[in-house]
């Protein structure tokens, strides 16, 4: 209907084949993604510019769908564009800034260059806390990305340090009941079993676990993590059977897994 309307070069279709392409991301056709990112790039970049900060967030959506395709270094190059870009026209401290800095994290995470990843996802930390104060959700989740690099590093002290902050913060911004919560109780529980403190790990990770077990996809690769770690909680404390029970549920969502189409 907008190519009837408006043409195939128009803003507004370049819209549309980008919401294509996130949901294409999200169902795991990374393939798909990257097609229809390129298209919506194409299309905005024609219309806009090469410097207009549409162009930019569109090559930040491509970015990202390269980054899950592990195209580290096509990904990088376009998530570059993307920050100079709004540096130029945002300035250093805004929160669209922050919005590629963190992908940019994420792809030097991803490569273990985790002295790069530290000080990007640091970075996204400052920048929520000059635009929305330190009390928000926003800063607890780049503060969680801290947090997983230094567990990355075996920093474990410095890990369970920030992510029990991740956790209240989680805890007070959201509410002690939401996904993000969760997520963090799992990522805490895997630094103390790292650091062979199995009962406090059972804690954490069965509660992260309870609590993503109430709203997310048996499936979701958080759950799964949980469950590997609760395996290994219960057999260093002498509970091989319920370590079993952990272990064969992490079978039949791998199974469950395998037999649903992955990608196009």
């Amino acid at each position: 209907m907008d190519r009837q309307l408006h043409g195939p070069r128009h803003p507004t279709v370049a819209r549309d084949l980008g919401n294509l392409g996130s949901i294409q991301q999200d169902l795991g056709y990374y393939g798909d993604a990257e097609r229809f990112e390129r298209q919506a790039l194409e299309i905005t970049e024609g219309y806009y510019g090469r410097d207009h900060p549409k162009t930019a967030n569109s090559l930040t959506m491509l970015g990202r769908a390269l980054i899950y395709e592990k195209k580290y270094d096509q990904g990088q190059e376009a998530l570059q564009s993307a920050l100079a870009i709004e540096e130029h026209v945002f300035g250093p401290m805004h929160p669209t800034v922050a919005d590629t800095l963190n992908e940019l994290g994420n792809i030097a995470s991803a490569l273990d260059d985790y002295d790069q990843a530290e000080a990007r996802f640091q970075r996204v930390a400052d920048i929520y806390r000059k635009v929305y104060g330190d009390h928000h959700y926003l800063v607890a989740i780049a503060l969680s990305n801290v947090a997983y690099v230094y567990l990355n590093r075996k920093d474990y002290d410095k890990a369970e340090q920030l992510f029990r902050d991740v956790v209240r913060r989680f805890t007070e911004t959201l509410s002690a009941n939401n996904v993000n919560t969760g997520i963090a109780r799992i990522k805490l529980g895997r630094t103390l079993l790292r650091e062979q403190r199995f009962a406090d790990a059972r804690t954490e990770t069965l509660a992260g676990y309870e609590n993503l077990m109430k709203q997310a996809n048996p499936g979701v690769s958080f759950l799964q993590a949980a469950r590997k770690d609760l395996a290994a909680d219960y057999d260093a404390m002498g509970d091989p059977q319920t370590a079993d029970r952990y272990r064969a549920e992490l079978a039949t969502a791998q199974t469950d897994s395998a037999t649903k189409p992955a990608g196009r």
